[in-house]
């Protein structure tokens, strides 16, 4: 049976989409602001940019990309910068809609002009991540069922962290460990509370981040694993720290359905 147009499924294509981007970025008279026509790059460098706080001390655009590791000369690029490039877009564009009045832009090609707005969104869905504002800031998270599930239960900071355990961005075994080192110091400050739930899960949490290199240096009877076993242990580890949390939310519910049960 044939599919309608709105069931056709438009697979993810990284370079495709960058290329997009990057020609609707770079399209010539996009828009009419301040009597001359522009790109929306030249747009967003010229009035934009210099706005963004978070700039650092770059002047440019172009410089600021370089130093993501963005190219927007070269015909491909990684998933890694691809994801930087969208943060960015966004970070930008968020700027470009609170500092500028756009009544004052003159709009030539709306899917140019537009294309950070209703392009990024759908692509990163597709990606599967999402998007979240962080005050002034608009970060690019991986979504994770089993990450989701706690958030509201632990304080932002930690949320943060979470969030960004499956980040391809902090995918280096350095990244991990930091990520891990925050978590086991957040299950530490009330460790007879977490030892309560499930003694031998916080054991096994214990034996990786302090015998695998997390807290202290790797010991002697796991010196011959590689980084990348080293790594499978650490996503291990996320998850048991996952699990361990979640834990107090589970046995609430289990007290709930007694006193449902005692009611009845």
């Amino acid at each position: 049976m044939r599919k309608s147009i709105f069931e056709i499924e438009n697979r993810l294509d990284i370079n495709k989409e960058y290329e997009r981007l990057v020609l609707s970025l770079e399209e010539s008279h996009t828009l009419i602001y301040k009597s001359k026509y522009m790109t929306l790059y030249d747009f967003l460098d010229d009035y934009v940019f210099s706005k963004w706080m978070h700039r650092d001390t770059f002047i440019t655009m172009s410089d600021y990309l370089e130093h993501i590791g963005v190219n927007l000369d070269l015909p491909t690029i990684s998933e890694e910068k691809f994801l930087n490039l969208l943060e960015f877009l966004l970070n930008i564009w968020k700027i470009a809609r609170t500092s500028v009045d756009f009544k004052n832009v003159m709009v030539v090609s709306r899917i140019s002009f537009y294309i950070i707005e209703h392009n990024v969104p759908i692509i990163l869905e597709k990606m599967n991540y999402t998007i979240k504002e962080e005050s002034d800031k608009v970060l690019i998270i991986k979504r994770d069922s089993d990450v989701d599930s706690i958030l509201d239960t632990v304080p932002v900071d930690i949320a943060t962290l979470l969030l960004s355990y499956n980040d391809i961005r902090n995918s280096s075994i350095e990244a991990k460990k930091q990520i891990l080192k925050s978590l086991d110091l957040y299950i530490e400050t009330d460790k007879k509370k977490y030892k309560s739930y499930d003694s031998g899960l916080y054991d096994s949490i214990q034996t990786i981040v302090n015998e695998m290199g997390v807290n202290h240096p790797v010991h002697q009877k796991y010196k011959d694993m590689s980084e990348t076993e080293l790594c499978s242990w650490y996503d291990k580890c996320f998850k048991m720290m996952i699990h361990l949390i979640r834990t107090e939310d589970i046995i609430c519910m289990k007290n709930e359905r007694k006193q449902l049960l005692q009611e009845e």
